[in-house]
């Protein structure tokens, strides 16, 4: 087995900064009826994948709602069985077993056995630019869901910043850090949140706001000068050892960075890095990091990083997302497919239209 490591593009996605909005959530059903779903694979284009409790596999699209996978069917979801949205950001699994959703309509839950629809706050400022910049700058677009030790909800953005939600009202934080856009104002896109073993929230901002850790009081923003490899971040995940990694959009010296809590390591392709732009991160039950992005897709196994090369002598670019399932079989994929591999075998499980 060979591996590559990912590599990231300019910053794409960008949302409006929200002023804090601190008002009574409207949480309305959007179908009150028992969802049933059509029983089909993905037809490519998945965005994020996510393992649940049930040790179900849920994978959500660029455009074609969102796919549950029971370990023998797929079963699909889309707005009319009760999605806010078709376009799915992220998956994530709450304390009382809950999934939300992160949509490019505020955030649908679903409790299985229907959805309902969280809407953020409503970005009320409009300037030129982002009229030009719709639909890559979207004001309700959910990039980012966690819910900390204490039970809050943290959502993260395309814009603005992210959203502390108590089940009652929002708060809006980071949204004025990195850099301003065109129109002057600052539109500060969140794509991932990560608890650390401490209980720290860790933020990744793609508009140049670096790395920002919240220890429950304090927001504490990490940039290059601190040893970040670059200030457009995609992607935090926390590894089995506690060890925080971040992986970038791909400009200048960036790659993948490591930090222990002391100090910062950065791996790049001087490294064997598959490529600069990482997308995706996933951690599997041997403690192999895999590693995936728009040039590639590799493994680190604590020393060193390998390109991947399945049993027909392939390799893989454009990958956006990497999760595992109950047995270690790794699941992989982007714009140019959707396959799983079981440690020998890689099958391709994208739908074929005919």
């Amino acid at each position: 087995m060979k591996l590559i490591l990912p590599k990231y593009f300019t910053i794409v996605g960008l949302i409006f900064i929200l002023s804090s909005c601190n008002g009574q959530v409207k949480q309305k059903k959007i179908e009150d009826s028992i969802t049933t779903g059509k029983i089909e694979n993905p037809n490519g284009n998945v965005y994020c994948g996510f393992l649940d409790k049930d040790d179900n596999l849920w994978f959500g699209t660029t455009n074609d709602g969102v796919y549950k996978f029971d370990g023998s069917n797929f079963v699909h979801f889309k707005e009319k069985d009760g999605l806010s949205n078709n376009k799915i950001s992220c998956i994530y699994q709450v304390d009382n077993g809950d999934l939300w959703f992160g949509t490019a309509n505020g955030v649908s839950i679903f409790n299985g056995t229907k959805f309902t629809y969280l809407e953020i706050p409503e970005y009320k400022i409009s300037t030129d630019w982002l009229k030009k910049s719709y639909p890559m700058v979207n004001p309700n677009e959910v990039q980012s869901i966690v819910q900390d030790k204490n039970g809050m909800y943290w959502i993260g953005t395309n814009g603005a910043g992210a959203y502390r939600y108590d089940g009652k009202s929002f708060t809006n934080h980071l949204s004025e850090i990195g850099d301003t856009m065109p129109d002057g104002l600052y539109h500060n896109v969140i794509q991932s949140i990560t608890e650390d073993n401490y209980g720290n929230l860790w933020f990744a901002s793609m508009s140049h706001g670096g790395a920002n850790k919240f220890d429950g009081k304090t927001f504490t923003q990490y940039m290059p000068k601190d040893g970040l490899s670059d200030d457009q971040i995609r992607i935090i995940i926390v590894d089995s050892k506690g060890v925080i990694w971040f992986g970038f959009n791909g400009n200048r010296e960036s790659g993948l960075t490591s930090f222990n809590g002391n100090s910062f390591q950065t791996f790049t392709e001087k490294d064997s890095l598959c490529t600069k732009n990482v997308r995706a991160i996933y951690e599997d039950i041997q403690g192999n990091l895999w590693v995936g992005g728009m040039q590639g897709f590799c493994v680190y196994n604590g020393k060193e990083f390998t390109r991947f090369v399945d049993n027909k002598n392939v390799t893989y670019e454009r990958i956006i997302f990497i999760v595992g399932d109950k047995d270690d079989n790794i699941w992989f994929g982007g714009t140019n497919g959707f396959w799983k591999y079981d440690g020998e075998v890689v099958t391709d499980m994208t739908r074929k239209n005919k």
